[in-house]
């Protein structure tokens, strides 16, 4: 009896330890990710902004790993939780706004620049806390854009850019996309989650797009990424135009009838 007593003691503590350890890997996925967004700090301040650049990449690519693990392994928690958001301001706030900071406003527009990419950081802080407190949501939508899209934009932005030294019109150009990025961060408009991607159920349209986005990452990968975070920015806005126009013309036609 003792010796099947210590054997289901033992089997109780090693199911113990694993539910214990099973939250550190998804935590770990989390904390690379803002180990991530530490070197996009780093390397910006010291003008290696290619290394950078593949620091955010990096980047949201963990950030959509560890959620799923988390999941996979039963293993959320509200620290979990709270040490995501946490990292995702580092990463995806924080981290670009210092680097388009150090690549387009320090030397023509220092001041300027720092109110910019301030309005884009408080942007950034106010997405993460709304969808913190948010109730439980459809994962099919998010409501405002989400923070990893945000920094992608940025990164593809100044992939696309790195070629040309920093300009008024390129101050002009980034300070219009930094305010735009951060309107459509604390706004209500909807914007679809990668998570439903399904290739089953995509019409032909969006087919057509990623089909053409990434033939032109396989020939031109500036262009090629900067059209795929540019094509999903945009379909937040171009979806609620395209809602509106329909419910426009459902109402004339039930006014016609």
């Amino acid at each position: 009896m003792k010796e099947e007593g210590s054997v289901v003691f033992l089997a109780e503590e090693k199911q113990s330890r694993w539910g214990r350890g099973k939250y550190l890997v998804p935590n770990a996925v989390t904390l690379g990710n803002m180990f991530c967004g530490f070197l996009t700090i780093i390397y910006a301040a010291s003008e290696r902004y290619e290394k950078a650049l593949i620091a955010i990449a990096i980047a949201i690519l963990l950030d959509g790993l560890d959620g799923r693990l988390a999941r996979r392994l039963n293993a959320t928690s509200k620290f979990g939780v709270e040490f995501d958001s946490f990292s995702d301001f580092i990463s995806f706030g924080i981290a670009p706004a210092f680097l388009i900071y150090c690549w387009c406003f320090k030397i023509p527009a220092d001041e300027f620049g720092v109110i910019v990419t301030f309005i884009y950081v408080l942007a950034a802080s106010s997405r993460l806390a709304r969808f913190n407190i948010a109730e439980p949501m459809t994962t099919h939508n998010f409501q405002g854009l989400p923070t990893p899209a945000a920094a992608g934009l940025v990164a593809a932005a100044v992939n696309f850019a790195t070629k040309v030294d920093p300009s008024r019109f390129m101050v002009a150009a980034f300070s219009f996309v930094m305010l735009g990025i951060a309107y459509l961060m604390v706004s209500k408009i909807e914007f679809f989650s990668i998570k439903r991607f399904k290739f089953s159920s995509m019409n032909k349209g969006v087919l057509l797009f990623l089909g053409i986005s990434i033939a032109l990452v396989w020939y031109n990968s500036p262009v090629g990424f900067l059209v795929l975070a540019g094509g999903y920015v945009l379909s937040g806005p171009l979806g609620l135009l395209t809602r509106r126009f329909r419910g426009k013309s459902k109402d004339l036609n039930r006014g016609q009838v």
